[in-house]
């Protein structure tokens, strides 16, 4: 049985030609896609209909880039041309009404990048080989040793090059006991049914620094694709000092989730959380001109805390490394886990819990975790224990655990 693994590798051009390249490249499938896009869309204005199929622009492609777009035989036709894939999914998407047609991308407000196909690139240990453009210099662990590097995508983020490397793993299903547990997601924090509680480390200082450069970009030209100003050098320098910013704080969030989620799949196999709907809690509650909303500045800033607290991320993390199960999310912080008595009043502060019915006291978030793994099991379970029926579990092989 095998699986599919994303590692991060930092990639290091060390000379200015090939450096030039990666840029060139990702220009390149940056015009093709907005090219096939408008000429879709142009399609369907005139005639009614569009052919989105990655076999049908494929082939428009390659002419295309033998009769009009000459500039584009520098670079490999294969990774341009396989850039052009995801506008079938996304029309594809847009007919089930999952989603929008596919927009164009800026010059300026578009993050860089071009997909590796299978046999596009060569991954050995100190390099990666990408089609005509030669080595590039990679720095990165693969705990994945004996792994089969199937696809790719090399993104330009924060003024470096980083490729996102697919590897197929092979997996094997070892039958263990289950372990429960039920955990309650929080704002900045996460408490188990077994009493424990992880806290993510503040990124104050990173916030602060990022407030600023957001105002010195604000302070300068920023420019404007509509009217044809380009934005000025010292626009461009803050914006790039801000996502670097930004993307030191999503790195910290993102190591926080991981070491997180490989504790608890190292003591459960099973976890229950509930099934929030993040995109309703952090709607706007600014309203409309006929009926403004309340309390608005309030609730943006617990939107912010809300997204900061990457409840995604860790679902994500946990997903993989142990089974998941969602579970209802209404009135598990207003239940009482011993008596099962539901009332807004047991809970009358953010951290204390106090059940009116029979007097049981105790951390809220503690309470409801024990809630929710009550829901997720089905019983009056109290902090995860161990059951004997057998589960099997996917181990990586190869990979210690």
């Amino acid at each position: 049985m095998t699986t599919c693994r994303t590692i991060r590798y930092r990639l290091h051009p060390h000379t200015q030609e090939k450096a030039i390249r990666l840029h060139g490249l990702s220009e390149a499938c940056r015009v093709t896609w907005n090219h096939f896009v408008g000429k879709l869309r142009d399609d369907c204005r005139f005639y009614g209909q569009c052919n989105p199929r990655f076999f049908n622009t494929g082939k428009l492609f390659v002419i295309w880039r033998k009769h009009y777009a000459i500039w584009l035989q520098d670079y490999s036709m294969a990774i341009v041309r396989l850039s052009l894939k995801p506008i079938e999914t996304g029309y594809k998407k847009f007919y089930e009404g999952k989603g929008g047609l596919p927009k164009f991308k800026g010059q300026y407000d578009h993050v860089p990048s071009f997909p590796l196909g299978s046999g596009l690139f060569k991954l050995t240990g100190k390099s990666l080989h990408i089609q005509r453009i030669g080595q590039v210099g990679l720095v990165g662990n693969n705990p994945y040793p004996d792994s089969k590097p199937v696809s790719g995508t090399v993104k330009y983020e924060a003024g470096h090059w980083y490729a996102y490397i697919v590897h197929e793993v092979k997996v094997t299903a070892s039958p263990a006991p289950i372990k429960e547990v039920g955990i309650d997601r929080n704002v900045g924090q996460v408490t188990l049914s077994d009493g424990t509680r992880y806290d993510m480390p503040k990124q104050d200082r990173l916030e602060a620094r990022k407030r600023q450069y957001q105002r010195m970009m604000s302070r300068r030209r920023a420019g404007s694709r509509k009217q044809g100003i380009r934005p000025s050098n010292r626009y461009l320098k803050a914006k790039q000092l801000h996502a670097r910013t930004q993307q030191k704080i999503v790195q910290a969030r993102t190591n926080w989730c991981h070491h997180v989620s490989k504790e608890i799949a190292g003591k459960y196999n099973v976890v229950y959380m509930e099934d929030l709907n993040t995109a309703g809690m952090t709607a706007s509650a600014k309203g409309t001109a006929k009926q403004p909303g309340k309390n608005v500045k309030a609730k943006a800033g617990l939107n912010r805390s809300i997204l900061s607290s990457a409840w995604g991320k860790l679902e994500q993390c946990l997903s993989y490394k142990s089974n998941v199960i969602k579970v209802p999310a209404p009135y598990t912080s207003q239940k009482c886990n011993e008596c099962g008595h539901t009332e807004k009043d047991n809970r009358k502060t953010q951290a204390d819990f106090a059940c009116v019915s029979c007097g049981y006291s105790g951390n809220a978030d503690h309470n409801a975790a024990l809630n929710i793994l009550a829901f997720g099991n089905g019983a009056a379970a109290r902090g995860g224990g161990e059951t004997t029926r057998p589960v099997k579990r996917e181990m990586d092989a190869g990979v210690p655990h």
